[in-house]
């Protein structure tokens, strides 16, 4: 207890102060003496937590807070007595060095607290994140700096603490040099490397074919989901490059107030196809070298920093009372924060050092009657931020390059440039423009940027390692990049300037409010980066249950079309929710209602000051901190619900169709398009999908009746062209003639599956045209009435088709034909009615689910007992044949990776529905037969034989005696995945809940069983979320569905054994929680 004394001593000339004053009485002085013991005490405990001392330095906050409102509060009472005429009142004001003494203790004792805890729990940044928010919170600039570098000495590799370190010195102290120099610092610290593409060459040959795409990735492909580190760095480097935009438009401004050129002398002449695939930095040459020395000569020029200012201001004989109760406070701790080994942040000692290393520069102080340096003129130009990409290129992973580019790209798009337009990320469009021509200063500042950007991204493109997902997204941008912002390109000298909206110029000039929210730098969610993550995955509708072959994740091959086009979607078109669940067209909307208060947010916040990105990232660190991500998630969801959208154009939008701007920029596009269609192999299948997005009003927001006409004649044109190479367009063709004409398209569709044999989609085409068309009577076959001799025929038609397209190599060699089809439908109707028309894998999962009903009905339309008898054992053997037949293309050891999930998803959907198949009548009276010969043999050999032999009698089948024989065939000879296995519990368990089932022994038996195989096969797998799933349904099939609790808590035992075997003891933790949350839902 000698410490807590000894701390309490400590507070004695506070409390004295306090006393001598009567701002707290007796009682309230012992009841804080009280309360500090007890704080104390806890803080010295063998293990005492970091809650102990937050909650102490809230109690402290609270007491100054207290004390300085009582203080005041004395003396404005005090004053008006004075006013009033009592002059004798004056010797009871409180004297001038009271608050400036208070802060001063107060401080010294939250700073002691704050040391204790980053002490004790130094590895832990919310302790430091706390201890700097409330230095900056009390204006405390040198223990700011001091706890910032000790910090950063601590967690070098938090990319988020430089940029908060970096936002202080930008924003608080208007040091430039010192938030340059620590992003520079925490770039090199924090160096990126493709470690997924290394892991992927030593991944085992077991975990590459059981998880394909998960476990491996094709070298040098998009990487499409970071981890956090990887998202924090590639923060960093876009807040770098807003702290140089920052720098480059507040001098833009001051030179403007100044009367002197402030950049409209901006080099406007486009760089030639030679110098394009030049680096800046020798393309310019020794323009550079200036550039970066005259923003060395003005950051560190005296007479141009706000320190200077405030040092000038702080030798005057006069401080408010706020600065002296600052100054008390960082004199009164200077002693107890010690200052880092290398403290950059707030000190002297930096900028000292900067000095000494700085070129020779002379420092540069406008005047309205000087000559502007040639090296000013570039900082106007922009150069500055250019020298960065080289860096990128230099530092990033080419995997992760795209996603740097293009959230620059929104960056450069959205940032407030003095006379120019801006368009924001949701659509807003502001216009800060001053002069009366096409382009403005910054526009064409903004312009210059945007293409160095461009042609940067195309040169990382054409390296030799960059995937055609880095090509493909390249020559994209370049492509759309008229339609997201035409300022910027060439097209702008078309677009007439009637439509901008009001100039909010001098506003600006007088507020800054603009470039103010702008220069915040976003340590923790930066929506110029952070939001991009959502836009790039794929939908859920069009990867469930549309699994698509492959060794990689063939998505790969369009998922930079998809991540760019929903981009643009978001610029375009904007959404309000109205009370029905469909549209006209009875499609579904992309868009749900969660995206309306997210668009209605930005259109608020882009009203005004227009704070658009600091408002989001300020409201996204206040919540959680994937709100938004969720958010703008659902927006990929089909899913039917109680509301749909209307889509409703965004401002941006509106400008362009006002005044007729919208067919130049989208013939523009379209022109880009169709000059680098042979520059890129998928280039033309992007310009279908872009094509088919703009078609779609519920996406584009494109309305004008002939604008569609054109898109849809600029398509027929691209589709013809198209047709001979990608297969999937001539069915999607046919299929439309079907419709309109019926039995005139017949003769192309047997023309087309004679040519595409191993094409499924084809054949689904055929099959859906047969039964009406053909003149097969095998696709009429019934047991009613006809001969067993048609049976042979029947499979004759069946048998190859099956065959054609259900080998090893079919699903080997199907790997992207299907994604661009899936996409492109997607994007033109909104969602994708019949996928098996498009996606092989979704066609062979059709035929055989066509085939096993096939067989079904033709088993239970026998009007007798002797022929149905027949029928049944017959079904029963064909459903035996496909579980065996689509479980042996699993055994080849050419599928590997969505390949394999492809063969896996279509022998699980054979297994359930032989498991359905089980519960019917006809497998009973199958059931029957089980002794005799099954199958085609049975049924040919009855052909040598009379027609009406005798039928072996039996006993009336038990009802379980089916379902028992099909489980133990399933169980001996298929490879269903955990998943079937549990989709075949759930069902048998849900018969027993709604009564159709008696639960006696048998039932519980072959239940058991079946989740016995689940739980087996979920821990082969090595797949913790399939282990606790298995575990979770079996438990609650003991706990709820059975009734025996003891057992189930018996067998939770064995569940967390095997759990922490597979995924470990916080795996188990988790489990045990989870079935907890479970039993307690099910309770109330």
């Amino acid at each position: 207890m000698e410490r807590v004394q000894y701390s309490l001593e400590r507070t004695l000339p506070q409390l004295k102060l306090l006393d001598e004053h009567s701002i707290l009485s007796k009682d309230e002085l012992r009841s804080v003496t009280s309360q500090r013991q007890g704080f104390e005490a806890r803080l010295i405990r063998r293990k005492a937590e970091k809650f102990d001392f937050v909650r102490y330095i809230e109690f402290e906050d609270d007491l100054h807070a207290l004390i300085v409102l009582r203080a005041r509060e004395r003396n404005r009472k005090i004053m008006n007595r004075v006013r009033a005429g009592d002059e004798d009142a004056k010797s009871q004001l409180l004297p001038r060095s009271f608050l400036p003494k208070q802060a001063a203790s107060s401080s010294a004792q939250c700073v002691a607290i704050f040391e204790r805890m980053v002490r004790k729990f130094r590895w832990d940044l919310d302790a430091w994140d706390r201890y700097i928010a409330w230095a900056k919170k009390r204006k405390m600039r040198v223990v700011a700096g001091r706890v910032f570098a000790r910090a950063l000495a601590l967690h070098p590799m938090q990319p988020s603490l430089w940029i908060s370190a970096a936002d202080y010195e930008l924003n608080t102290q208007a040091d430039t040099t010192a938030a340059r120099a620590l992003l520079q610092r925490g770039i090199r610290t924090n160096k990126l490397t493709d470690s997924a593409a290394l892991s992927a060459h030593e991944t085992s040959k077991l975990r590459k074919t059981q998880n394909g795409a998960r476990a491996s990735r094709e070298p040098g492909a998009l990487r499409w989901t970071l981890t956090e580190y990887e998202s924090d760095v590639l923060r960093l480097w876009v807040e770098y490059f807003r702290m140089e935009l920052v720098f480059i438009e507040r001098l833009r401004r001051r030179w403007r107030i100044l009367g002197l050129d402030s950049g409209d002398t901006l080099v406007t002449s486009e760089p030639s196809a030679d110098t394009t695939a030049m680096p800046w930095s020798q393309r310019e040459g020794d323009a550079m070298d200036e550039a970066t020395h005259a923003a060395q000569s003005v950051a560190l020029d005296p007479n141009n920093t706000r320190n200077n200012e405030h040092k000038e201001h702080s030798s005057d004989d006069y401080l408010d009372e706020e600065d002296e109760q600052v100054a008390a406070a960082e004199a009164a701790v200077d002693e107890q924060v010690p200052d880092g080994e290398d403290n950059e942040v707030g000190s002297g000692k930096f900028e000292s050092s900067h000095a000494a290393h700085a070129p020779a520069v002379q420092g540069v102080r406008p005047a309205a009657d000087m000559a502007i340096p040639p090296g000013h003129h570039q900082i106007m130009n922009g150069s500055i931020p250019l020298v960065l990409l080289e860096n990128i290129g230099q530092h990033i992973p080419q995997a992760l390059q795209f996603y740097l580019y293009t959230a620059l790209l929104q960056l450069v798009s959205s940032f407030p440039f003095f006379d120019s337009v801006v368009v924001k990320r949701h659509g807003e469009v502001l216009s800060i423009r001053t002069s009366q021509g096409i382009l403005g200063s910054g526009d064409r500042l903004r312009r210059r940027l945007m293409q160095a950007l461009l042609s940067a991204c195309m040169r990382a493109s054409d390296n030799g390692d960059t995937c055609d997902g880095g090509k493909l997204g390249a020559w994209m941008w370049k492509c759309i990049h008229p339609l997201y912002h035409p300022f910027s390109h060439d097209v702008a000298a078309k677009i007439s300037t009637a439509a901008l909206p009001a100039s909010q110029a001098e506003r600006e000039l007088d507020t800054n409010a603009l470039l103010h929210g702008a220069s915040q730098l976003h340590a923790v969610y930066s929506p110029a980066i952070d939001a991009l993550y959502t836009y790039a995955q794929v939908p859920a509708d069009l990867r469930q249950e549309r699994t698509v072959a492959g060794t990689y994740d063939p998505w790969q091959a369009c998922q930079p079309v998809l991540f760019l086009l929903e981009l643009l979607s978001r610029r375009l078109v904007s959404a309000t929710h109205t009370e029905i669940s469909r549209g006209h067209d009875g499609v579904k909307s992309p868009y749900t209602k969660t995206d309306v208060s997210l668009q209605e947010t930005t259109a608020q916040s882009g009203s005004g000051n227009d704070h658009d990105d600091d408002e989001e990232a300020r409201e996204h660190d206040q919540s959680h901190a994937d709100a938004e991500l969720d958010d703008e998630e659902s927006i990929h969801s089909a899913e039917a619900s109680d509301f749909a959208v209307v889509p409703e154009a965004t401002p941006f939008m509106r400008m362009l169709t006002t005044h007729g701007d919208l067919p130049k920029v989208i013939q523009c596009a379209v022109s880009l398009f169709r000059a680098h269609q042979g520059e890129q192999e998928q280039v033309p299948l992007a310009f279908l999908a872009t094509l088919r997005f703009l078609s779609n009003p519920l996406r584009s927001a494109v309305d004008e009746s002939h604008l569609l006409t054109y898109i849809a004649q600029v398509d027929a044109k691209l589709v013809e062209a198209l047709e001979p190479h990608v297969p999937w367009l001539t069915v999607e063709k046919l299929s439309r003639e079907l419709r309109a004409h019926g039995k005139a398209a017949w003769d192309q569709i047997q023309s087309l599956v004679s040519v595409q044999r191993t094409n499924p989609c084809a054949w689904v085409l055929y099959v859906n045209a047969a039964p009406m068309w053909s003149s097969d009577k095998a696709w009429t076959f019934k047991w009613d009435g006809q001969a067993d001799s048609s049976i042979r025929d029947a499979q004759r038609v069946w048998i190859p088709i099956l065959d054609a397209c259900t080998g090893a190599t079919h699903f080997a060699n199907d790997a992207h034909a299907s994604v661009w089809a899936l996409l492109t439908l997607w994007l033109g109707s909104s969602v994708v009615e019949d996928t098996s028309l498009v996606s092989p894998e979704f066609a062979r999962q059709t035929l055989w689910l066509r085939y096993l009903d096939w067989v079904r009905d033709a088993a239970t339309v026998s009007p007798n007992a002797k022929r149905a008898k027949r029928a049944s054992v017959w079904a029963w053997s064909l459903y035996k044949q496909a579980v065996q037949k689509t479980g042996a293309v699993l055994a080849s050891s050419m599928l590997v990776g969505t390949a394999r999930e492809s063969a896996q998803a279509l022998h699980d959907k054979v297994v359930c529905r032989m498991s359905a198949f089980s519960l019917s009548t006809a497998a009973a009276a199958a059931a029957a037969k089980a002794a005799t010969p099954t199958g085609a043999e049975a049924l040919v050999s009855s052909e040598k034989t009379n027609d009406h032999a005798k039928d072996d009698t039996t006993a009336e089948l038990d009802t379980h005696h089916a379902q028992d024989l099909a489980l133990s065939f399933l169980l001996a000879n298929s490879s269903a995945s955990t998943r079937c296995w549990l989709e075949i519990a759930h069902i048998e368990t849900m018969r027993v809940v709604i009564g159709v089932q008696d639960l006696d022994e048998p039932c519980k038996k072959r239940i058991t069983s079946i989740f016995q195989r689940a739980m087996a096969q979920a821990e082969r797998e090595a797949q913790v979320p399939h282990t606790v799933d298995a575990w979770l349904a079996y438990l609650s099939f003991l706990a709820h569905t059975q009734r025996d609790m003891p057992q189930a808590l018996a067998e939770l035992a064995r569940a967390q054994s095997c759990i922490r075997r597979i995924g470990g003891a916080e795996a188990a933790v988790a489990f045990e929680h989870q079935w907890q949350q479970n039993v307690a839902a099910r309770r109330s």
